[in-house]
């Protein structure tokens, strides 16, 4: 029996456009009942064309299985930017399996790579899985809580 290889985690890039889109729009379905508008793949050109947009997938071969999305953030005070990690998403049969403890090590790496003064996500408090996956990857959870507020413009929101 021949062993499988193990799943590989990328930072995509404009010429990485049609994985993207693949894995965006594979990896949102299983994760939501609705269908997910997805951008086409000149969208997705132009959109990992900004080098402070960063899009990780990791996949099974050539199957997109995880994603983390995160935003380099400029600071106006000209201290180092920080990198906002957005979102992150691993497929259910390969929850459980080091995939998203991969993929926030490789977004921490761009971090070290873009210089960023620290990575930060958000997460709500019943969520026990993100907060054991951030806690088990070195994350420390700040005491003060934070309140979010949102703006819609009524449309998407």
């Amino acid at each position: 029996m021949t062993e499988r290889a193990p799943f590989v985690v990328h930072r995509l890039r404009v010429e990485d456009a049609v994985l993207a889109v693949r894995a965006i729009r594979e990896i949102k379905r299983h994760g939501f009942a609705e269908a997910v508008s997805m951008r086409t793949v000149p969208e997705m050109q132009a959109w990992l064309s900004d080098p402070r947009h960063v899009l990780l997938v990791a996949t099974d071969v050539e199957d997109p299985i995880g994603f983390a999305l995160g935003y380099v953030l400029e600071r106006i005070d000209g201290v180092r930017p920080m990198l906002f990690f957005y979102e992150i998403e691993v497929v259910e049969p390969f929850r459980r399996r080091g995939v998203g403890r991969a993929l926030v090590t490789a977004i921490q790496e761009v971090g070290r790579q873009e210089n960023v003064v620290r990575v930060w996500v958000q997460t709500s408090p019943d969520s026990v899985p993100a907060r054991a996956l951030y806690h088990g990857c070195g994350g420390k959870e700040r005491d003060e809580v934070d309140v979010l507020y949102v703006w819609t413009n009524g449309r998407d929101g």
